[in-house]
């Protein structure tokens, strides 16, 4: 079953620690709104995002080494982050 990661940032300061833990990790995180997606390792594009409403966080690993676990953990304990597991359905219904 597949997972994912929301969070909420309660200040621009938590959003700029944010990315300086995602710019740490070389796959691409991204958080999404809706239909549109924003670079997590972008400043100027992440001061744009809404604080006090749970985003989504999307990790893709495009070489051999998959982080996401490390990922995982250094934002768990930093940060606000839920941790969704999504059902098949779900998953299915973000593919369409």
């Amino acid at each position: 079953m597949k997972e994912e990661l929301y969070i909420t940032f309660h200040s621009e300061d938590d959003i700029r620690h944010f990315v300086d833990t995602c710019n740490e990790f070389d796959d691409a995180i991204d958080i999404r709104i809706q239909k549109m997606a924003m670079d997590a390792k972008s400043l100027l594009g992440m001061l744009l995002m809404k604080t006090e409403e749970p985003l989504e966080i999307e990790y893709a690993c495009y070489d051999d080494e998959d982080n996401y676990e490390e990922f995982k953990q250094a934002i768990l304990e930093k940060y606000d982050v839920k941790v969704v597991q999504a059902t098949e359905k779900q998953a299915a219904d973000k593919i369409v």
